[in-house]
């Protein structure tokens, strides 16, 4: 049943408020827009009868109990129903219009269709988010059930991420009613035609890994030349992410290559990360257990933005690793270094004009990290390099040459290897990286 404009709705702890206009449709109900007495505007999501179950109100009443495990989750906030209808729902906040669907970044394109530029910065901050996020979830004892394009929205500037549908989230008991979407589900799920093998952490985290994929990739990680043939039925839909799934880059059967595109970018991001990739789709693929943890994809996010350098001949991003001497832009070809290299504890940061420390280089585990120190390079003499204090202490200095001095906020020190710098509780050491061995015949 469609609510008219002005209806009014009962959302028990949060008061009433008034249905607005009608913000879309799905399958199992209708979201409005609606607005409590305060004024503030609210998304609600009203079942339509047939959805409208016993068990589908406990266990939304269960997750309004249980309260959202991170401000990312567009999580219900209360329950609501009708003085005159049998169905009932629940409200959450509004997604902002800055936010878009997943799916925009394959097609990059807006809604309008404008051509999107999104950063190599924004789509490894996008990742570390969603790891983030699913981390706290799991760590709730909740499992999400339908990680898919559809239920995550981002923000293409920076890669701010939303993640809707929270109904789908389940307590990880191997109980519920969502499968998940095909694609996105675990070999194991969709194999059994019994439907037993029901969704649960080790799921989301197969779920999560293929979004991620096609986050850094652009393509589906069991998709290639061997997909191609056929119909795409449900025999071949159980053939290839059921039965037989087989990863495009596997490391030693060929046969799955996917398209030129997925293969340039596999090229451009360090082995590290690809090895973690051949985790979740060749060791994971069929054992549950093995797969790439959201602790894992966090930390190799945070090793990538470490390792972003740009070309200093065209400018294009690139990654540069503790076990590259040289980079060769994926562009131009031309082979670089790091200038210089930040010794931040167990992590290592390759110097380049984007490069910043943030909270998480002192402090592991941080959600959100702020920046505490830019790089800036001298803008005439372009070898000569300094750290920023972007944060609001200071931090004693001590040179090779034995000076010792405090740099305030707000000021810059010039990078000279073998100095350190204090950062609050964490010791900062400056180092040139490793010479390259010279190229024969050059």
């Amino acid at each position: 049943m469609v609510l008219a404009e002005g209806v009014e709705v009962d959302l028990g702890p949060l008061g009433r408020a008034r249905v607005t206009s009608l913000l879309g449709q799905g399958g199992q109900g209708y979201v409005f827009e609606v607005r409590r007495d305060s004024g503030e505007p609210l998304a609600l999501k009203w079942y339509k009868p047939e959805s409208a179950t016993a068990q589908q109100y406990d266990e939304m009443q269960q997750l309004v109990e249980i309260g959202s495990p991170h401000q990312r989750f567009l999580w219900p906030l209360s329950m609501a129903r009708v003085a005159t209808e049998p169905s009932f729902g629940y409200v959450m906040h509004l997604r902002h219009q800055r936010f878009l669907e997943l799916s925009y970044l394959l097609l990059n394109a807006d809604r309008d269709g404008n051509p999107l530029d999104v950063s190599f910065s924004s789509i490894i901050e996008l990742c570390r988010q969603l790891s983030y996020s699913f981390l706290r979830l799991h760590a709730r004892g909740l499992c999400y059930r339908d990680i898919s394009f559809g239920n995550v929205f981002f923000d293409p500037t920076n890669g701010d991420v939303l993640i809707c549908d929270n109904d789908n989230v389940g307590i990880d008991n191997g109980t519920g009613r969502v499968l998940g979407t095909p694609y996105f589900m675990a070999p194991e799920v969709v194999r059994d035609t019994t439907y037993r093998t029901l969704p649960n952490t080790d799921t989301d985290r197969h779920s999560l890994a293929v979004l991620l994929f096609y986050a850094l990739f652009l393509g589906h990680p069991l998709e290639g030349a061997r997909t191609d043939a056929g119909m795409r039925d449900a025999h071949w839909l159980m053939t290839h992410f059921g039965t037989d799934p087989l990863f495009c880059m596997h490391p030693e059967r060929t046969e799955n290559r996917p398209a030129q595109i997925v293969q340039q970018y596999w090229n451009i991001y360090p082995k590290f990360l690809r090895d973690l990739f051949v985790q979740a789709f060749v060791d994971g693929i069929d054992q549950p257990g093995a797969r790439v943890t959201e602790g894992q994809w966090i930390k190799a996010m945070d090793r990538l933005r470490d390792g972003m350098l740009a070309c200093p001949t065209c400018g294009t991003t690139n990654f540069w690793a503790p076990d590259t001497d040289t980079v060769t832009c994926w562009q131009d070809r031309t082979q670089f270094q790091p200038p210089y290299l930040l010794q931040v504890g167990r992590r290592t940061v390759a110097v380049g004009p984007q490069t910043t420390l943030r909270s998480d280089h002192l402090t592991s585990g941080i959600d959100q990290p702020t920046v505490v120190a830019r790089v800036r390079q001298h803008p005439e003499a372009r070898e000569r390099w300094g750290l920023h204090n972007a944060s609001d202490f200071s931090w004693p200095v001590a040179y090779p040459g034995g000076q010792n001095f405090l740099l305030e906020p707000d000021r810059t020190i010039e990078l000279v290897e073998g100095a350190r710098i204090q950062v609050r509780n964490t010791t900062v050491q400056v180092r040139r990286p490793v010479a390259a061995a010279p190229v024969p015949g050059a």
